[in-house]
């Protein structure tokens, strides 16, 4: 039998070794990864545009229908979700109220690539 003075630093122990096991998602590549880009989130970037001359970078959040949207080279970088693109009707939510201006301006340009890469990036199976 272990005694009681032993059995937290052994189960530590184990705790840290499975710990390490466990693959975590890259949160952040310098230089950034050219194959698949991964953003400060630790989501992967699908995608690049240039919309009224700023840089906005898709990020697609994983098993949603929904790109995270970010700027590429302006802070605060978040602009914020596209949303439904599973459907014929993306909708655009703005989660920082600084950019709200410049993004209900360009709300077609932003839906209109988003509707594009969704299409681009997934596959429908015709079972």
């Amino acid at each position: 039998m272990i005694p009681d003075r032993y059995t937290t630093r052994r189960i530590r122990a184990r705790y840290i070794n499975a710990l390490k096991a466990i693959p975590l998602p890259v949160r952040y590549t310098d230089p950034p990864d050219q194959a698949l880009p991964i953003d400060l989130a630790g989501l992967p970037i699908l995608a690049t545009h240039t919309i009224d001359d700023r840089a906005v970078r898709y990020s697609l959040v994983v098993g949603q229908a929904r790109f995270r949207l970010t700027f590429k080279e302006i802070h605060p970088a978040l602009i914020g979700h596209m949303i439904n693109l599973h459907t014929p009707d993306p909708r655009l939510v703005i989660a920082e109220p600084l950019h709200t201006e410049w993004a209900l301006a360009n709300e077609p340009a932003l839906t209109e690539h988003a509707a594009e890469i969704w299409e681009d990036n997934t596959r429908t199976c015709n079972r």
